[in-house]
């Protein structure tokens, strides 16, 4: 390429370490899981469930507006509200088909810290016990 200005050859475009940023870090693709993985599994997004008729809101302000504009005759009791995420084990989502995050660190890289070389010795530890 040729474009960099003074006669200077320009090695990447922006646009496209743009995209390999994009391609290594968003949650998109991996089939099934990946759809799965991409609703938010078995909890949702959302995080309370509306006691009375089921809508789930973000946040507890939010669900907050939502029992006063459909229910304004009955109180707004916040502990009544059910926490999906806490329901279903608090995690939702796993970024099953984000590239960049899934990398195994090396020997070399779990050497450098105190928890990489703890790491490397349970490591140790297993493949000596499951020798006998």
């Amino acid at each position: 390429r040729t474009m960099g200005g003074k006669a200077k050859p320009t090695k990447h475009s922006a646009k496209e370490i743009a995209s390999k940023v994009a391609a290594a870090t968003q949650n998109k693709a991996g089939g099934k899981a990946g759809l799965a993985d991409r609703k938010g599994g078995a909890a949702g997004h959302a995080k309370f469930k509306c006691p009375a008729c089921g809508v789930q809101s973000p946040s507890i302000k939010s669900a907050e507006m939502h029992w006063d504009s459909k229910h304004s005759k009955l109180p707004f009791v916040a502990s009544d509200w059910t926490d999906m995420h806490e329901a279903h084990g608090g995690v939702t989502t796993a970024g099953v088909a984000v590239r960049g995050a899934k990398a195994e660190k090396t020997i070399h890289q779990l050497a450098k810290t105190d928890a990489g070389r703890a790491e490397l010795a349970a490591i140790a530890a297993a493949k000596a016990a499951s020798k006998f």
